[in-house]
């Protein structure tokens, strides 16, 4: 049928245990057999029955819709885990066909994808929903993922008395594992424009946990995705200023060079740079990267004469290496920002070839579908290759940008 991702839909928030594990759960499927019940009997022990009626009945719903696909999951191909601790993962393949097999059976499905994100395959069940809500109707709406586990994912939004809350429950189809049950009162939604709704269930500020969790109700472009994936990731917001302020390839401006160098480095390579053997200069807290090194990774991705990139990411001709700055742990109390995930949400080919992305970054963190956007024009180039052009920043709220004070001034 999805940047990390992202991932399935994952539960609200990360899930507790609870303190009684919703025990006496038949293994799926279901034979109705004697010898089954006669099993399970033992194994439910009154005194360990859920107290919370909305437990019971999830884990009621959720083996409903287990013994759905069972057979196809005992049916599909498992990774073998890395360590005993780990689950084995299904096959894209597989986790599509559950998916299409519980769509066609009337549920309200997360569609997840490896290469696009999630978003919720009936979006006007949950409009309307979302219209019983808004005005104080007592309304239910489920949000049903399998995860790439196989461990269904169950949602219930309910909006009761003017009360609205989330239950959520893991239910892995193996029969094995403990159930993971929660319910929390929603404190804050929005359903957007674009048809993104955001929901927060803990205090605002919590860092221990995001703001708000986004659901998406509109199928993702491919087109635009697959833009955003090759472009994009490339660059980075987090300590780098590629796309956080106008440049040209006729005037660089303060573009940093420098600050690009392990993106462009682990784009080109496939691994993370690491300085192990660099010399190392403490008074500026950055090491030396020799000039060919430095230039034949950055060099590719741009339009610009060897002499300006020297003069303009401070090479040292007498030792011959451009200083580049590593982000250590205790930088990150200035770079803290906001969460931000960048989306191309339309782009134009020009007549020289080039090609100029709109970009708008959304935030869970403030429930907004663009806190800031700015405008990415690229070169492509042959076997993949591709140049960086330009940039202008178009908008930002109140919240402003990401710190991009180049590095190499950092005191």
């Amino acid at each position: 049928m999805k940047y990390n991702k992202l991932t399935a839909l994952c539960l609200t928030v990360s899930i507790l245990l609870t303190a009684c594990a919703a025990p006496g759960r038949e293994p799926v499927p279901d034979t109705g057999s004697e010898e089954t019940a006669a099993i399970n009997e033992t194994a439910d022990c009154e005194d360990s029955m859920p107290s919370d009626p909305m437990q019971k009945r999830l884990e009621q719903r959720c083996k409903e819709i287990v013994s759905l696909y069972y057979d196809l999951y005992q049916q599909a191909d498992k990774s073998e885990p890395q360590a005993r601790w780990d689950t084995p993962v299904l096959a894209q393949s597989s986790i599509d066909a559950i998916e299409d097999l519980l769509t066609d059976a009337g549920l309200d499905m997360v569609d997840t994808s490896e290469k696009y994100p999630d978003y919720l395959e009936t979006p006007e069940n949950f409009y309307g929903f979302w219209d019983a809500a808004q005005h104080q109707e007592a309304a239910e709406q489920e949000v049903i993922t399998v995860r790439s586990s196989g461990t269904l994912s169950y949602q219930m939004f309910s909006c009761r008395d003017g009360v609205t809350q989330v239950y959520s429950m893991l239910y892995p189809p193996d029969g094995n594992s403990e159930l993971y049950y929660e319910k929390h009162e929603v404190l804050d939604w929005t359903l957007t424009d674009r048809g993104n709704f955001y929901y927060r269930i803990y205090p605002a500020g919590d860092k221990h946990y995001a703001d708000y969790t986004m659901l998406r109700l509109t199928p993702p472009d491919p087109e635009l995705w697959d833009l955003n994936r090759t472009y994009i990731p490339t660059g980075s917001y987090t300590a780098s200023n590629l796309f956080l302020t106008d440049w040209t390839e006729n005037d660089f401006g303060a573009l940093s060079f420098n600050d690009l160098w392990e993106y462009l480095y682990l784009n080109s390579r496939g691994e993370p740079f690491r300085p192990d053997g660099y010399a190392y200069i403490p008074e500026r807290s950055c090491y030396k990267i020799p000039g060919a090194t430095f230039e034949n990774i950055v060099l590719p991705y741009f339009d610009i004469d060897p002499l300006l990139l020297r003069e303009l990411a401070q090479y040292d001709a007498a030792e011959d290496y451009y200083p580049w700055r590593p982000v250590e742990s205790n930088d990150y109390v200035f770079l803290d920002f906001y969460s931000i995930d960048p989306e191309v949400t339309a782009y134009q080919v020009n007549p020289d070839g080039t090609i100029t992305l709109t970009i708008n970054v959304l935030s869970t963190d403030l429930k907004t579908d663009c806190l800031f956007a700015h405008e990415v024009t690229v070169r492509p180039l042959e076997n993949g290759r591709f140049q960086y052009v330009g940039n202008e920043v178009t908008y930002q709220t109140e919240y402003g940008l990401p710190y991009s004070v180049p590095r190499l001034t950092w005191k």
